[in-house]
């Protein structure tokens, strides 16, 4: 019997045979790749509806069709789920979008609105809405008038922390029966707060302090005493002197001060040391 050894393949062949392989498979990778393509841009994978659902109350599916679906892109198929939340979340009064597809043809969009518990104010801003976070943000601001929302202002940046703030000092004003109606922080840091009832309060730079805490409690708990004994109500209040505060009767005004109509222009001392 015998036997013939195998015959090797030449080096230069060898390789010609695997480029040959090499090529027609990128060949065919390439035909499925601009065939899919193809397939993925046909007219019959184009989203046919959008459902919209989750807090709807204050945001109008209207607006929402009108702003948001003119500036989606791509199908069912190649759209960018990421970049369409983002659009989601620009209409006014969005607060996050979570976008899904659903088979066939069609997105659902799930909104979350924004809760608005103050107007916000800042040098040279126009005027904005904070949420329940302390975050700003934008939206027709006439759609807020009868809620009876606290007015913030502050330092841009500060609208988080002027909401925490105004969270402590409420709770100090409960008590007495005082609602806030307004809460500033000044450019040079000192605060002031002024409630529902007219009230001014002049706090200085550190209200959340244990000594301001204090003495605003006494100034409340003083407050219709001193009333009772001048006869008048007190419209405003400096708590920022270390050992006391002094106060300004309504109605009452300095020599030499001058009065506009309704409305005292400078207040009036009076004192209490503790």
């Amino acid at each position: 019997m015998t036997a013939y050894a195998a015959r090797e393949v030449p080096l230069d062949i060898r390789l010609m045979q695997g480029t040959s392989r090499a090529l027609f498979w990128l060949f065919a990778l390439g035909c499925v790749f601009v065939g899919g393509h193809w397939l993925m841009q046909r007219s019959w994978w184009d989203i046919r509806a959008v459902q919209l659902q989750g807090d709807l109350q204050r945001i109008s599916p209207v607006t929402v069709r009108a702003e948001a679906l003119p500036k989606l892109q791509g199908n069912f198929l190649t759209i960018n789920l990421a970049q369409a939340q983002r659009v989601f979340e620009d209409v006014p009064w969005v607060r996050t979008a979570v976008v899904q597809r659903l088979w066939p043809m069609r997105l659902a969009v799930t909104l979350q609105a924004q809760q608005p518990v103050a107007l916000w104010r800042e040098p040279g801003g126009a005027p904005q809405l904070v949420n329940a976070e302390g975050q700003t943000f934008t939206a027709n601001l006439g759609e807020v008038q009868g809620l009876g929302l606290p007015q913030f202002s502050g330092p841009a940046g500060t609208s988080a922390q002027v909401l925490q703030m105004s969270q402590t000092l409420q709770a100090l004003l409960q008590p007495f029966h005082q609602a806030l109606a307004a809460l500033d922080q000044g450019s040079g840091g000192n605060w002031s707060v002024q409630t529902r009832s007219g009230l001014r309060i002049d706090l200085g730079s550190a209200p959340d302090s244990a000594a301001t805490q204090t003495r605003l409690k006494q100034f409340l708990t003083l407050m219709p005493q001193l009333e009772a004994r001048y006869g008048r109500s007190i419209d405003s209040a400096d708590l920022r002197y270390p050992n006391g505060f002094a106060v300004h009767l309504q109605g009452v005004e300095l020599p030499g001060m001058t009065k506009t109509p309704n409305k005292t222009t400078t207040p009036q001392a009076a004192g209490r040391k503790d």
